[in-house]
């Protein structure tokens, strides 16, 4: 007989056993936190008071000041301008000047020395100011006073290049590549938002699913607590404390499982933070992501909108609009040579200068130049380049405003997609919570067992993990509307 168990005393001993059991699970863990704050720095983000939130709109602003993507398309930019400037430098003014003096036989014979400003135009006609003083065993023409002469020059093209020329075909080219430049701006900006946003959007369910984490952990401890409370006054079996315990442990895997995708992340998020100077930044664990809106849907009418306002705006179409622009410069250019290149040289007056020479004594020159090639080959060629580069982009441009088209319908099909997802998933959690609600009440009643309860808890956690991803993938699916219809 002294070697029959007592029931009372087995479970009492069990008891204590589970609770030391759990005790020192909760210490260890606790432990093992402390030690890896102490080597890490880790902060319970769950815990912190005065916590930091970052929102996506500051983050997009951030990401388009700061990002590197973002300054070398501003580079592009820049360099746009720059071959505007570099273009119209052939309209600069020039300068020339020369000196030469000849002698034969050992004794002088002439010397000529000039000097000349010319200043090209736009539109094509050249003038010309310039002083020149020849003195010597030249022409009569050639000669002037002692005191040299001055001259003015008109240079007026009379077919070709008339309308345009080399330099007005490269400075026009070269403008209408600056809206293309900036084009490309707005579309790696545009590009950088719906990645960021993805993230960032990653990074805010991360958070949410962390809370359900911990709110089902908390739940099941306090539960142990009370199962303990009442095995210890007989009104409950000791096998609820063990697969109270056991929920426990697998609630902590959960935890620490949602933690590590959070702090993943988080991580993940701070790859498009940089700072100001140009060095990668790392969001402080102090800093929390905003929380993710709530849905809201799109009307027909704002779709129909959206979709005129892609292909009116949608930077890539306003680069091959640029390279179309571009060729008809080129084709008009290449038009232009077809015609004969006459040129009237003007020379409205030369003044002498000197008290030799009367100071009405006027002279004056009028001149033309004609040429034309014969064989044409190089124009011909020329105007086949031109005329196969805008059919090119013309072909470009069709394909890309079907793309567009395309971008759009498919990103209003994902966003209702997902607005979809979302209400199914929001209907599917309201219904978990009721159940679990319920099946919580049966249970304090004794209606119901504790694995029931467990069942219902971790459904109801599932739902509600299953909305959050929900919510995120409509956001995603906002940035990319947004993206697809540039109304960034």
């Amino acid at each position: 007989m002294g070697n029959t168990l007592n029931p009372l005393k087995t479970a009492e001993f069990l008891i204590k056993l589970l609770v030391g059991f759990y005790i020192l699970s909760i210490g260890s863990l606790e432990l093992s936190n402390a030690q890896t704050k102490n080597d890490f720095e880790r902060i319970d983000v769950l815990r912190l008071p005065n916590a930091d939130t970052l929102r996506i709109a500051e983050v997009l602003s951030v990401v388009n000041a700061n990002h590197p993507k973002m300054e070398a398309a501003r580079l592009g930019q820049r360099k746009a301008n720059s071959q505007v400037t570099t273009s119209w430098g052939a309209l600069d003014w020039q300068f020339g000047a020369s000196l030469e003096v000849k002698q034969q036989d050992g004794k002088y014979k002439n010397q000529n020395a000039q000097a000349e400003v010319m200043f090209p135009t736009y539109w094509g006609p050249k003038v010309s100011a310039g002083f020149r003083r020849s003195l010597g065993f030249f022409d009569n023409d050639i000669n002037t006073s002692l005191s040299g002469e001055y001259a003015l020059t008109l240079s007026v093209p009379l077919w070709r290049n008339v309308m345009i020329d080399k330099n007005r075909s490269a400075i026009r080219k070269a403008e209408i590549q600056v809206p293309g430049a900036e084009a490309f701006v707005v579309s790696q900006r545009n590009e950088l938002f719906v990645k960021a946003s993805d993230k960032f959007w990653e990074w805010s369910a991360a958070f949410q699913k962390l809370k359900i984490a911990d709110r089902l952990l908390g739940v099941s401890q306090f539960r142990f607590t009370s199962i303990l409370t009442e095995i210890s006054k007989g009104e409950r079996a000791v096998i609820d404390s063990i697969e109270a315990y056991q929920e426990i442990q697998r609630r902590i895997g959960s935890l620490v499982k949602a933690r590590r995708d959070y702090e993943k992340a988080q991580i993940a998020m701070a790859v498009f933070i940089w700072q100001t100077d140009g060095t990668p930044a790392k969001i402080p664990p102090i800093v929390l992501p905003e929380a993710m809106p709530q849905a809201q849907s799109i009307t027909r009418l704002q779709y129909e909108n959206d979709k005129a306002q892609a292909i009116n705006s949608r930077p890539e179409l306003t680069q091959i609009q640029a390279d179309i622009s571009s060729a008809k410069v080129e084709r008009d250019f290449a038009n232009e040579l077809w015609k004969p290149d006459i040129t009237m040289k003007f020379k409205p007056f030369s003044q002498r200068i000197g008290s030799d020479i009367p100071i009405n004594n006027l002279d004056y020159r009028l001149g033309f130049d004609i040429s034309m090639p014969i064989l044409q080959r190089t124009t011909t060629g020329l105007t086949d380049l031109a005329e196969i580069k805008q059919q090119e982009t013309e072909i470009k441009k069709k394909i890309a405003i079907r793309e567009v088209e395309a971008d759009v319908d498919d990103a209003l099909s994902e966003l209702l997609s997902t607005q979809e997802l979302l209400e199914a998933a929001q209907k599917e959690k309201l219904a978990a919570e009721q159940m679990e609600s319920a099946e919580r009440s049966l249970f304090e009643q004794g209606e119901s067992n504790l694995f029931t309860v467990n069942i219902r808890e971790r459904s109801s956690a599932e739902a509600a993990q299953r909305e959050v991803d929900a919510l995120s993938n409509y956001h995603k699916a906002i940035a990319r509307y947004r993206w697809a219809t540039a109304t960034y």
